[in-house]
């Protein structure tokens, strides 16, 4: 039964970020890509909770989980990471935790609102760190010469590939 539930999620998880890709006019294959990648943002952070991890550390490591994804396929289609991470980085946002610090200070309830926007805080800090952690590895040389060099042995063994087909990573 639990399996399930977690794959209704993940499958409702796509759905979500392709929704939000159609809203942001992202076309064709970039959409299919980030939406797959808001599936995999998600499942790595249930997957992460159900380990005994911490929500926010959870919240960390689920953002570098989706954040190589994306990454790796932005190399591989040539295109720029921002427009595929931002239909997958919408499902991990913590808005039922915005929703319930607005309402418990709405309702006067002071000590619940402070509690829920610190904890609110530090999800989209933890995001946004994992993020910023899994872009500048990327952004790197090194890691540019050597993700280039794994993306064309993988297109040489295809037999379909030639030599003028070789895969050079520019820094966007």
């Amino acid at each position: 039964m639990f399996k399930m539930r977690l794959a209704l999620e993940v499958v409702l998880c796509i759905i979500a970020a392709y929704s939000f890709g159609v809203i942001f006019n992202i076309k064709g294959k970039y959409l299919r890509i980030s939406a797959i990648g808001g599936g995999i943002a998600w499942l790595s952070y249930k997957l992460l909770l159900m380990a005994g991890m911490e929500n926010n550390l959870s919240f960390f490591f689920a953002t570098i989980c989706f954040g190589i994804y994306v990454e790796v396929c932005a190399r591989i289609y040539n295109a720029p990471s921002t427009i595929m991470s931002v239909c997958a980085m919408i499902i991990l946002v913590p808005g039922y935790g915005v929703y319930n610090t607005l309402y418990a200070f709405l309702t006067n309830d002071y000590t619940a609102g402070v509690r829920n926007g610190i904890s609110t805080l530090m999800v989209a800090g933890a995001i946004s760190l994992g993020l910023v952690f899994i872009t500048t590895i990327f952004r790197r040389r090194k890691t540019n010469d050597i993700l280039s060099k794994i993306i064309n042995s993988f297109k040489k063994i295809n037999k379909n590939s030639s030599e003028d087909d070789d895969i050079k990573i520019e820094d966007f």
